[in-house]
């Protein structure tokens, strides 16, 4: 029951419906009672309103939660997503490639939700810290209960004690779309499904006067019910309709915000401003209820509850760092790959940093925290294995290739310590096959082995007219020797073996003919890549940079009888940001090939929109169309404008240079070659969509690109 208040006045009780992003209106409501005075002796939630009321509980005002929703990224928190400057290398490399990524897990069901809750329930941690360990909700600063439903036992369960943060979370896991919280012996999802305003449980609690904040909206017509954000609230409201109208009897004051044009989904920025608004609003226009109210409570003047503030502390002291829900030889795998030591001081920011860079491996489904005891605490990590393997799709089309399809499966996904097994396959005009086994021995090094086939029809152009088509099929077997994955950064070295089977004469014009017998070649190779770009498409912040070094022999010590030649390719492509939307990418790369006549097969080639389209050596170059033969050394200089409109639509203007010679160091002798462009992108949910026009002196024709999809 609750805690004795003073004899003169009633018990009070504010009860908060559920209704997902709509529940952002009950703060708004709270505003307006803390200025009336109305006292709060227990408050009760259900769904999003269980979140607002255990926040209201340990001691975080109106204001403070109005703050704390504005400034959320709440489509990131509502995801189980990293992002991507906290994924491994390993991963930065598949981000951005599929459509559709769907887990799997041979002889096992499917997961019960589509979202975890990763991110909301660690927001839930830090904001909750001091309350974490196993609690009596009622003994909390204001006495506080949440619903969920138990769909084992199918009966409502009022939560009065235990885990804050996952008595929360419990109640908010809407059914189908995040998974369910397990306890030993329930399966407990959003209360909203049998009681969404629950005035009842305040009563029982001892709430003599009970005001409430209803955010349910009414049943919705035919026309409305089209989308997921639509059919879900309709489904709760039909369950939970009959006790809905008992418990809004039980009310003494029954606010209920407009909530006209909003849904479960309407976390927008925009829309987090409107709905703190009306729920202001609809508490004001009921300010003689409201006051009434405060006379049947018995309280003449404002009152003063004496609730601790909240508070979030700068500086955490540890002691202890427990994990939980691992083998000991996974234990010690997670500890040699954190940098948080027991006994020390850490931020929030080096916890958030341990979690993103766990989960971002993708060997957990789940990493939690929480700070046991007072400080110094004891942290402890919850971490869940992850056994799912992944199949993925991607789609593409574009006015070069036309369609392209990519498939993956991969295989006992990102196992600690353990071997992983990946089939790719490019359906299009220019198809291949890989499969790529690794196996990681400690987290810096690690052994794999690679091999793809791939058929290439090429038209090779130059000066922008088709001079010849090739076609060849490429084999190619890899072994990595070493390799250093961190989070930014990746150095790999290894031994390759290619082999061009060509099958059509090669070049043929009216200068010359040349033809390429087929040939197979050794390589020894070394890569260093760093890359903080903050997404793969349309960065607005990091840098990226590459340099491959290629040693080419066709029998692991010569070529053709003489010394071996050699490849050396480097990239740099920093972003600058000028303001929040005017973006400036300034990049240089190029390639060298070093040595005396260098194989056909490793010449370099210049043209198209993106590195490696249709072999490794291809460098993209605004104004060159299509693919085209170039000298031994190449160096380009390149700058785009990129001017973003509303939230995904940008305009870009680029320009490029570039110089060429058989010789390095007579390049810039050279005259050289220029081109530009003006641009068109849109970041959609089937992928990038890309319209750019282009020009160059080296062709003098126009060109036009067209892109919808993912690039692979």
């Amino acid at each position: 029951m609750l805690p004795t208040v003073e004899a003169q006045r009633k018990k009070v009780g504010v009860v908060l419906s559920g209704g997902g992003a709509k529940g952002v209106a009950h703060i708004g409501v709270l505003k307006v009672l803390e200025k009336a005075g109305i006292p709060v002796d227990v408050i009760v939630g259900t769904s999003m309103g269980s979140i607002v009321g255990g926040l209201y509980a340990i001691g975080y005002s109106a204001d403070q939660l109005d703050s704390l929703v504005r400034v959320q990224d709440w489509m990131f928190l509502l995801s189980d997503k990293v992002n991507r400057y906290d994924l491994p290398f390993g991963e930065k490399e598949q981000d951005g490639k599929y459509l559709l990524s769907v887990p799997f897990d041979r002889g096992k069901k499917r997961p019960s939700g589509f979202i975890s809750g990763q991110n909301v329930y660690n927001l839930f941690s830090d904001l909750t810290i001091g309350y974490h360990d196993s609690l009596d909700f009622l003994q909390l600063p204001i006495p506080f209960a949440c619903v969920a439903a138990d769909m084992f036992h199918r009966e409502e369960i009022v939560m009065k004690g235990g885990n804050l943060v996952q008595a929360m979370r419990a109640s908010m896991a809407i059914p189908g779309v995040f998974t369910p919280v397990r306890t030993e012996d329930r399966v407990l999802v959003d209360g909203g499904i049998l009681n969404n305003f629950p005035t009842d449980v305040a009563r029982e609690l001892g709430a003599e006067i009970v005001i409430g904040v209803d955010v349910q909206a009414d049943l919705m017509k035919e026309d409305k019910l089209e989308s997921v954000s639509g059919v879900i609230p309709q489904i709760i409201n039909l369950l939970c309709m009959n006790k809905h109208e008992a418990n809004v009897k039980l009310a003494d004051l029954v606010i209920r915000p407009d909530m006209k044009g909003f849904s479960a989904a309407s976390f927008s920025a925009r829309a987090i401003d409107s709905l703190l608004a009306r729920g202001k609003v609809a508490a004001l226009q009921q300010w003689s209820e409201i006051m009434r109210v405060k006379e049947l409570i018995g309280e003449s003047g404002n009152v003063d509850n004496e609730i601790p503030k909240a508070h979030q502390p700068e500086k955490i002291a540890i002691r202890n760092v427990i994990i939980r829900g691992l083998s000991l030889r996974e234990e010690g795998w997670v500890r040699r790959k954190m940098r948080i030591e027991e006994n020390s001081e850490i931020t929030l920011n080096d916890i958030h940093r341990e979690i993103a860079t766990l989960y971002g491996t993708k060997a957990f489904v789940a990493v939690n925290y929480r700070l046991l005891g007072t400080a110094p605490y004891d942290l402890e990590l919850s971490l869940k294995s992850n056994p799912m393997s992944t199949l993925n799709i991607g789609f593409r089309f574009d006015s070069e290739d036309m369609a392209a399809i990519l498939l993956n499966t991969t295989l006992n996904n990102r196992s600690l310590r353990g071997s992983q097994l990946a089939l790719t396959g490019r359906l299009s005009k220019n198809p291949y096959v890989k499969l790529e086994y690794s196996l990681e021995n400690t987290f810096l090094r690690g052994f794999n082995l690679a091999y793809m086939f791939r058929y290439n029809d090429v038209d090779y152009y130059r000066k922008g007219k088709k001079t010849n088509n090739v076609t060849y099929r490429y084999h190619a077997g890899e072994l990595g020797l070493s390799s250093l994955y961190l989070r930014n950064f990746k150095f790999k070295v290894g031994l390759r073996y290619e082999y061009f089977d060509y099958n059509s004469l090669l070049f043929s014009n009216e200068d010359e003919v040349m033809s390429v017998r087929p040939e197979g070649f050794f390589s020894y190779y070394g890569v260093a890549e760093l890359d903080t770009y903050d997404r793969r498409f349309y960065p607005s912040r990091g840098v990226s940079l590459e340099a491959v070094y290629s040693l080419y022999t066709d029998n692991l010590a010569t070529y053709d009888g003489g010394s071996p030649f050699s490849a050396l390719s480097v990239r740099f492509c920093p972003v600058v940001s000028l303001s929040d939307r005017l973006k400036v990418i300034p990049s240089a790369f190029g390639r060298v090939l070093i040595g005396h006549d260098p194989a056909y097969s490793y010449f370099n080639n210049l043209g198209g929109t993106e590195f490696g389209r249709y072999n490794t050596q291809q460098m993209p170059f605004v104004g060159i169309n299509h693919v085209e033969v170039f000298e031994n050394a190449v160096i380009v200089g390149k700058l785009e404008f990129r001017q973003r409109m509303g939230r995904k639509h940008y305009l870009s203007v680029i320009g490029n240079y570039a110089l060429q010679d058989d010789n390095f160091f007579d390049l810039f002798g050279r005259k050289g070659i220029w081109g530009g462009g003006i641009g068109y992108s849109r970041d959609s949910m089937l992928g990038p969509i890309d319209l750019v026009f282009t020009f160059s002196d080296w062709s003098e024709k126009l060109g036009c690109y067209f892109n919808l999809g993912f690039y692979f």
